[in-house]
């Protein structure tokens, strides 16, 4: 019995890093992801990279960022 306890933690303990890593595999930019330089230069990243570096949420009411990327049109995220 105490065999399978061991054993049941160790597989619940691999699911959870794994998940985790899948997760974070997932979040990072992908290679054809656009990459942004926003206010100008102050930072460069992708539009969610941008959101989580300046604390922007989704909204429409104030911009809290702008980006610029070659041969793209520029990008403002904006504060609820």
């Amino acid at each position: 019995m105490k065999k399978l306890k061991i054993s049941m933690l160790a597989l619940v303990f691999a699911v959870g890093i794994g998940g985790a890593f899948v997760q974070k595999i997932q979040a990072a930019p992908k290679a054809l992801d656009t990459v942004y330089s926003w206010n100008s230069g102050e930072f460069s990243g992708t539009v969610l990279e941008a959101r989580d570096h300046y604390e922007c949420p989704q909204g429409i009411n104030v911009t809290c960022a702008r980006g610029t990327a070659p041969n793209q049109q520029p990008v403002t995220i904006k504060k609820p």
